[in-house]
């Protein structure tokens, strides 16, 4: 604290400038990693809306691996316990 009062903000807001261009570099690292899990999934949820469906994420279906808690019936228990709450997100079930 007494850094800052006698040394200029420059100073200050030069390593807080670095540490945000750094994160930001990740999370756009990390978006592109995504991009096409993304879009697979997109268009998976797109096609049950045009089918009239209520939608429901199963990975098996875009080919996504290790998610555990969307296996099995998971994601249709979900959204039975969601309609029973009145459409509330029943997040107690993880």
């Amino acid at each position: 604290m007494a850094y800052g009062a006698v040394k200029t903000a420059e100073l200050a807001w030069g390593p807080g400038e670095i540490g945000v261009g750094m994160m930001a570099w990740l999370n756009i690292a990390a978006i592109l990693m995504l991009k096409k899990p993304a879009f697979i999934v997109l268009r998976n949820y797109d096609a049950q809306k045009v089918q009239g469906l209520d939608p429901v994420f199963h990975p098996e279906k875009p080919g996504i691996k290790n998610a555990d808690y969307w296996t099995g019936h998971q994601a249709k228990d979900n959204l039975e316990a969601e309609r029973q709450n009145g459409g509330q997100p029943v997040y107690d079930r993880i």
